[in-house]
């Protein structure tokens, strides 16, 4: 019985490498179609949308032509957000884009042109400049005023 019971060991162990062997050759040849990259590489536009803004842009739509991309924003988030958060966002999208000399365009749901970043006159712009927002200004309060 004592040896029965080791050939039946013996024969799982040689099944398990057998299988794990083949596991191992499968994995190589998969292995062997990916490509590492020797120095790091710059992420995509939209590989950085995605984390830059969830939710706030709906549609994105390139236009290889006339280098643009155009993104169709989420007009209740847009609306919720300041003149500095606004800025923020047409930015840190505009940059993005501009390394891969692309002019940025936001629409809302209606296709009219909320606000854009484009290559003009030698400098990168953004228009409208208040983006639809009130930019900060410092109001001095009465009372200092009547102090001094």
């Amino acid at each position: 019985m004592a040896i029965v019971h080791k050939l039946f060991l013996a024969l799982g162990f040689a099944i398990i490498s057998y299988m794990a062997m083949g596991d191992r050759l499968g994995n190589q040849g998969i292995a062997e179609n990916i490509t590492i990259p020797q120095q790091p590489v710059e992420p995509s536009l939209w590989w950085k949308l995605d984390r830059l803004a969830i939710s706030w842009v709906d549609n994105v739509t390139i236009d290889e032509a006339s280098k643009q991309a155009i993104f169709t924003i989420n007009s209740s988030r847009w609306g919720a957000l300041d003149y500095v958060q606004r800025f923020s966002f047409l930015f840190k999208l505009g940059v993005e884009a501009q390394k891969q000399n692309f002019n940025v365009i936001l629409l809302d749901r209606r296709s009219q042109k909320v606000a854009e970043y484009r290559y003009k006159l030698d400098s990168w712009q953004m228009t409208p400049q208040t983006l639809g927002a009130d930019p900060f200004r410092v109001i001095a309060p009465t009372i200092l005023q009547q102090q001094f």
